[in-house]
Parts: C-alpha cells; structure tokens; sequence
C-alpha cells in the first residue's frame, strides 16, 4: 500500500514589524493576515527509488530540496535512507511579500513527517527542523491557524517569536494584491544587509506601532470596524515605511506604488499597507464590490499596465492536509 500526503496553504502578508535592534526587550514582532491565495498544494509519496524525485518550478526546487535535507537530519537514523517524491502542484510566487519560503518549507516538513508518522509535531517544531523563524514568525503560526495574527518579538537569537494574539479577519472584507512585474522584492543576504545598515528602531516609533495594534487594528478587528482597521493600517503601514525608507528607497519598495498610494488616498480610500519588503502592494476593502472598483481606479490611471491585480479573501484556517491510501 502506497500514501500520499497532500498539503495546501495560502500566503501570508507581513504588514511588519514592531521593533528592530531595541537595546533591550524583544526584537522583531510583526502583525500579518493569511489568505487563501497564491496559494502552494504540495504532493509528497515516499519514493521506490534510491534518491528524490522533485518536480516543480526551477526556482522552487532548490528550496525543495534544502527543506528534505534538513528535515532528514533531523529523523531517525533508520528513516535517513528514506526517500521521497515531490510534486508542487501550485506555487506561492518567490520574493513578492508572500511569505512564499515558509509556507514551501513547512509543507515538506509536515508532509515528510506524516509520512514516517511523526503525528504530534507543532509547526514551530517543525520550523526549527527546516530552519525558518529568524526574523517572522507570522508564517509559522499562519501555517497552523490561518487568521489575523500578532507575534511578540524574541529575546534570544534561535528563539522563534511566539504568537501573542490570533483572531478571525472578516470573512467579508477582501485584500486587493497589487504587484509590480519585473520587480522582486528583496530577501536572503540582501535583506540582512538591509536591516544591518537601518540601526535601532526608535522606542517611540515601537511604541506607536504597538499602540495602533493594540488599541485600534485588533478592536477594529473584534468589532467588524472597517474604517477604524482600514485607517488604523494606513498608519501603521506608513510609520513601519518610513523607518524602512533608507533601505528600500522610500515608504514603499517601488516608486510607483507611493504614486498610487497618493492616488488612491485623493479618492478617499485606505487600508493600504506594503507586505514584507514589497514590492507587493495590499490594499483591505470593505466588500468585493468595492475591491473591484478600486481595481477599476488603479486599471483606468494606467498602473495596470505594469501589475497584476489579485482579489483574495482571508484564510481563517490552517494549512489543508489529505492523507490518501492506495493498493
């Protein structure tokens, strides 16, 4: 009898992050919201033959690839000789504030685990096995719980930021995704050198970014107030951009989104808030309909000629798992 693992996620938005280098307390912390798309399905069967089979896109294989090798350290001695066969059915765009890393990397630990029947593993386990969690933890804790997330930050290097609140998003309100083609956000060795060259976050910046959190984004949240979350994001997106500025050349990774931004805020709309390093743009509205017509201001003034535009709803759920048996 053969198994196969199926796993499906979706993707995380970072709308950042709370501290950075403070001179004591926790560093890092971040707020972000999973939603159902991109979104990744991974197929995983252990393998008749004497090596891995991988197949995807050739960007993602090296991940891929990584992600079995760690894992397999981490196994019993006498599953290290085990082999597996990989197939990524869809994929999570790379280095466009998705989260895409993460996500692929827990799918292939989760699903490797399953198979050799490791049942009780958490995903911050399983983070520390693929060796995920340096600075964000919201993917990790996305993984497991979809939802509107907070994380505290961390005080030790190899610690991974622990989840502070995770509530539902509105079921109703959708994120309008808007990415610049051509235009890769920044990761790896880049971004370490970014965050080096930033310094300390001033206190009181934190202390304003925690203070949006807690006294206006998760009431907002709690009592279904779109203008007070969508006014509240707007803030917090552009006190967490400024600080970022001398990194990424402005409140925003792409020049052209801080022209839309100003467009779309004459026309009195808000909610808008970079995710991660960009470039993608994530904008929260209050229904589909009026998701669809801020994509038809940001069509008809010309930006959709260089993005593309992705509707999604929030992912309120964990990562999907099917386990299928066969003779």
């Amino acid at each position: 009898m053969s198994r196969e693992v199926m796993i499906t996620t979706g993707s995380r938005l970072h709308w950042g992050l709370l501290s950075l280098a403070p001179a004591s307390g926790r560093e890092f912390g971040g707020i972000g919201l999973m939603v159902e798309e991109p979104s990744l399905t991974l197929s995983v069967k252990i393998s008749p033959q004497a090596h891995d089979t991988i197949l995807c896109s050739e960007e993602c294989r090296p991940k891929i690839a990584a992600a079995i090798d760690v894992t397999r350290r981490h196994l019993a001695a006498s599953s290290r000789e085990q082999y597996f066969s990989l197939e990524l059915k869809s994929e999570i765009p790379l280095h466009s504030g998705f989260g895409s890393g993460t996500q692929l990397s827990l799918a292939v630990a989760r699903a490797l685990a399953l198979l050799l029947e490791e049942q009780c593993l958490s995903s911050v386990e399983l983070a520390r096995r693929v060796q995920r969690g340096a600075r964000s933890a919201l993917g990790i804790h996305g993984f497991d719980s979809g939802g509107f997330l907070v994380e505290g930050g961390k005080c030790e290097p190899d610690e991974i930021s622990p989840l502070v609140l995770r509530t539902d998003f509105p079921e109703d309100w959708k994120i309008l995704l808007i990415t610049p083609i051509d235009q890769p956000g920044i990761s790896g060795i880049v971004e370490t050198h970014a965050i080096q060259q930033l310094g300390p976050m001033p206190l009181e910046v934190t202390e304003r970014l925690c203070r949006l959190v807690l006294m206006q984004l998760i009431p907002a949240l709690k009592t279904c107030d779109f203008d007070a979350f969508s006014s509240g994001l707007t803030a917090f997106g552009h006190t967490v951009g400024e600080f970022f500025t001398p990194a990424q050349g402005g409140i925003f990774a792409s020049p052209r989104m801080v022209e839309l931004e100003n467009l779309l805020n004459s026309k009195g709309i808000q909610g808008i808030a970079q995710t991660s390093w960009g470039p993608t743009l994530s904008i929260v509205c209050a229904s589909s309909d009026d998701a669809e017509n801020v994509s038809s201001i940001i069509t008809q003034n010309g930006y959709g000629e260089f993005c593309s535009l992705r509707t999604v709803s929030p992912l309120n759920r964990g990562a999907q798992i099917q386990i299928k048996d066969s003779a």
